[in-house]
């Protein structure tokens, strides 16, 4: 397939790669034969369909910041580059909604909603690069999920191109438009698996007119976690509530938290309520038992939550083993105790990250030596079975080639695994979609 006579794409009008040029495409240590570059849906659709006639797997990619994400892939064919799909196709601002293909990047719709105070209520990791179908395709969210729920909670509706090149639509592009079930969901967190999205309506939301960070430090997970939720049940609805220990805040440019751990909790509103909430807040985190008290406003702030929602993800804090978990929030400061206390085999402790709002505990484990693969599996196994004790779930985000063949990254299926598999066999029956990499192989 390296060469033009023998490329089942050849005819595309999408530019097309072989070779060396998809050396920047590999995934779990393998590399496609061919990259398309499409540049809108038709293109999109036409790659997908010589692809799938000629047998080929078939991957998107958005902006290959979560692309590892999941198991290793069955086969590896054709990856499908969405940059080109970048435009804002529609939007209309007075509606709060926006239609936008799927390869814009979040900082460049968040700029253009800026303008007109408005914003996508979901922070995934790395905005310059992520894509809006990639985040959708994974499912990732970030802090804001305390107050604004996630991916599933913003779209209104999808145009996806199917593993025979066929263009679908579901939902519309207004808010209140869909009666019977909603097959975008399908799509939100499938990995690409039964379709590919092409373009995406949202549900947009009024930027908060003014905003402030309180930082509290404490002595322990428990105090701190407990903090938290003294704050989660009282009257004061945050944008976001996330815990953090001394590991983790070294790894984020060297964050200093004068403690052991630290709470940051993210206020907005118009001027009066803010000064209303702030106060109640402070009293509520020195009733906990905090240290000392930071208040974070402007770039200091932006800073911090750009730090804490890209944790794991940039550079600085890409770990070795990380893994996110999710249990009821109650159950957080002793998934977190526990967490800390699984080091790895040179004795190293884990950066752990939670959101107590949404009971999500991401932990991190960064070896000063090299471990086998057995021994990172282990180690994942032994988080799995805290996760699950307390009543959780966990899935392995990171992690090396070799120890993703000794360990599921999403675990044992759980839910509705059968009705996957019956739309992955109804819409992919030739398993060509990003192959075996989702939940229970799909």
């Amino acid at each position: 397939m390296t060469t033009q006579g023998l490329n089942p794409l050849a005819g595309a009008k999408a530019r097309v790669v072989s070779g060396d040029e998809t050396a920047a495409y590999e995934i779990d240590g393998i590399r496609p034969s061919l990259v398309a570059y499409p540049s809108d849906t038709e293109q999109l659709s036409e790659v997908v369909s010589l692809a799938a006639g000629a047998g080929l797997s078939i991957t998107p990619w958005g902006g290959g910041t979560h692309i590892n994400l999941g198991n290793p892939p069955e086969s590896l064919d054709v990856v499908i580059d969405l940059a080109g799909l970048n435009k804002v196709i529609d939007y209309p601002a007075a509606d709060l909604t926006a239609t936008v293909q799927a390869g814009v990047t979040f900082s460049q719709l968040q700029k253009t909603l800026a303008d007109e105070d408005q914003w996508l209520a979901i922070d995934p990791p790395l905005p310059d690069l992520a894509t809006v179908g990639g985040v959708l395709a994974t499912g990732l969210s970030g802090p804001t999920k305390w107050q604004y729920w996630g991916p599933r909670d913003v779209v209104i509706g999808m145009k996806i191109v199917q593993p025979d090149g066929v263009v679908t639509k579901s939902g519309g592009q207004v808010v209140k438009n869909v009666s019977g079930y909603d097959m975008s969901r399908i799509h939100i967190g499938g990995l690409g698996t039964l379709g590919i999205i092409a373009e995406v309506s949202l549900k947009l939301t009024p930027l908060p007119r003014h905003q402030v960070t309180l930082l509290a430090s404490y002595d322990s997970a428990e105090a701190c976690i407990g903090a938290a939720l003294d704050v989660f049940h009282s009257d004061i609805v945050p944008l976001a509530i996330t815990a953090f220990d001394e590991v983790a805040a070294r790894r984020m440019s060297g964050l200093k938290i004068g403690r052991s751990h630290a709470l940051a909790v993210r206020l907005g509103g118009r001027p009066k309520t803010l000064d209303r909430q702030r106060r109640e807040v402070l009293s509520t985190l020195e009733s906990a038992g905090s240290g000392t008290i930071e208040a974070l406003e402007g770039d200091d702030a932006a800073r911090l939550w750009r730090l804490l929602a890209d944790f794991a993800w940039g550079e600085a804090t890409r770990p070795v083993l990380g893994v996110r978990a999710t249990v009821t929030p109650s159950a957080c400061a002793e998934l977190v105790r526990k967490f800390e206390q699984l080091t790895t085999p040179d004795g190293k402790e884990p950066a752990v990250v939670s959101h107590p709002g949404h009971g999500t505990v991401l932990a991190c484990w960064y070896p000063d030596t090299e471990l086998s693969d057995s021994a990172i599996a282990n180690l994942a196994s032994a988080a799995r079975n805290i996760a699950e004790n307390a009543g959780g779930r966990l899935v392995v985000e990171h992690a090396p080639v070799g120890t993703k063949s000794l360990v599921d990254v999403w675990g044992e299926p759980a839910g509705p695994i059968d009705l996957l598999r019956r739309f992955k066999e109804r819409y992919d029956p030739h398993r060509l979609l990003n192959p075996g990499r989702f939940v229970g192989g799909i």
